[in-house]
């Protein structure tokens, strides 16, 4: 089975849209009451009910510090059920007299409608409020929201402009949105000099993406020279900080041996490490190693293992492993009806080699009940993504008229196709199905199939 390996040359970089946590304890106003000092002791020392007792009488009298605090104590339920919509009653004084981190705790609140209705007006607001006290996690945010066009509307350049203001406080994640903004030409003219740039100070501050983002660059020759032992270096970096991606393509170039020599114990290390993660093209090429024994013995139960793992978050071809697996009896009890499933369930994601098979199985009755119908119906969709074998079979449909009207000309233009793409049954059988045909009917035929390949080709040219 092949391995997949295009996510290496694919882009996996999103705008991060994490909002970060409130600060805690960060006191408003300064307070040097008895009682607000008792509070604050008692929420030091984790005793939050003593400390929202001392603070509440004073958040009721009108005093700003504890009003931020009794709403910091129900924002994050801290010896207290949550309640979101009694931590903005309490935050919304503070935040209007222009405390920072009320607005920002506002704004968080509203942001994701948790315990309220999320109100992505009011969240931007409050953002800018707090945005224009500098604090670089609000500029960060509201950045996003001008983004993705969130209680705003979308503008690139007012996007630009408070990741800028992030990215100079040392903000990593506002600096990683910032050369990703200029390395997509995301509303903007593309510039990898600039991406790079900041990605590198990102990186500086120690982003894992940003590492990632680099190693990608040097990876595809993307505004700097192709640098695979370069790549090597930041896609290890990246992987060394967790990061699923990384770990994933620093496997796949253990694994081929770019820029490194081929390592099969290195790559099913890193592949183990993001499939842990969930990375689900990880976990389908860790099965497949697992399954062929390569870089350790073959572990069928294993490989049975990640696949269903891959095929539950979506994979095709994993579900068309498990598929083929039962299909064959290969760690399993041979089970025809489970591999009929499999099969279907990857066919109906467009996975070629599951529509053949399915289609073989329909055919033959095997599993399922036999039904010419949906051979012919698996046989065409996967003879059109063009699967040789599945071509095959659909000449010999129409050969015999199983499942279609009998139809020689479709037949051996069918058999032609499956000849150029390298079936050798292909060939035999065109020639088998030219004996009983008139010269005319087979030029034809050829003149339809060279058609086809020459759409088959312009499609797949980059």
């Amino acid at each position: 089975m092949l391995r997949i390996v295009a996510l290496i040359n694919m882009l996996w970089r999103t705008i991060n849209t994490t909002l970060l946590a409130l600060c805690l304890c960060s006191w408003a106003f300064a307070d040097d009451s008895e009682d607000f000092q008792s509070g604050l002791q008692s929420f030091r020392d984790g005793e939050f009910e003593s400390a929202l007792n001392h603070w509440l009488p004073l958040a009721e009298a009108g005093d700003l510090s504890a009003m931020y605090n009794v709403g910091l104590i129900f924002d994050e339920g801290l010896g207290v059920p949550v309640d979101k919509a009694l931590a903005l009653h309490w935050y919304r004084q503070p935040a209007e007299e222009g405390d920072v981190s009320a607005q920002f705790s506002m704004a968080t609140i509203y942001d994701f409608g948790e315990g309220v209705p999320e109100d992505n007006i009011a969240a931007a607001r409050w953002y800018e409020a707090a945005a224009n006290q500098a604090d670089e996690q609000a500029q960060f945010n509201l950045g996003v929201m001008y983004s993705q066009g969130e209680g705003v509307e979308q503008d690139v350049q007012h996007a630009i402009h408070w990741y800028g203001l992030s990215a100079d406080l040392g903000y990593a994640p506002a600096q990683f949105n910032l050369g990703y903004i200029y390395d997509m030409g995301a509303g903007v003219p593309e510039d990898n000099e600039r991406a790079l740039q900041w990605y590198r100070l990102a990186a500086a501050a120690g982003d894992s993406d940003a590492y990632f983002a680099i190693a990608l660059m040097y990876d595809e020759g993307d505004g700097v020279a192709e640098d695979n032992p370069a790549a090597v270096d930041w896609y290890q970096r990246a992987a060394a900080a967790g990061n699923a991606r990384a770990q994933f393509n620093l496997a796949i170039m253990h694994d081929v041996g770019e820029g490194i020599p081929e390592d099969n114990l290195a790559a099913l290390h890193w592949y183990g490490l993001a499939a842990k993660q969930g990375h689900r093209s990880a976990q389908v090429n860790l099965a497949i190693m697992l399954e062929d024994g390569e870089g350790t013995s073959p572990d069928l139960a294993q490989a049975m293992h990640w696949y269903q793992q891959a095929a539950a978050r979506g994979s095709a071809r994993a579900q068309y492993a498990i598929a083929l697996m039962y299909d064959e009896g290969k760690g399993v009890a041979e089970d025809n009806a489970e591999a009929a499933v499999w099969y279907r369930r990857a066919a109906e994601q467009g996975d070629a080699d599951a529509q053949n098979n399915l289609g073989a199985m329909h055919d033959a009755g095997e599993g399922i009940p036999e039904n010419n119908e949906l051979a012919l119906y698996w046989y065409t969709l996967a003879a059109e993504q063009g699967n040789p074998v599945a071509q095959n079979n659909l000449g010999a449909m129409y050969l015999s008229g199983e499942g279609a009207t009998e139809d020689k000309i479709e037949a051996y233009k069918w058999f032609y196709i499956a000849e150029r793409l390298g079936n050798a049954a292909g060939k035999q059988n065109r020639v088998v199905s030219a004996r009983n045909m008139l010269l005319a009917d087979i030029l034809q035929a050829r003149r339809a199939a060279r058609q086809w390949l020459d759409r088959f080709h312009a499609d797949r040219t980059p």
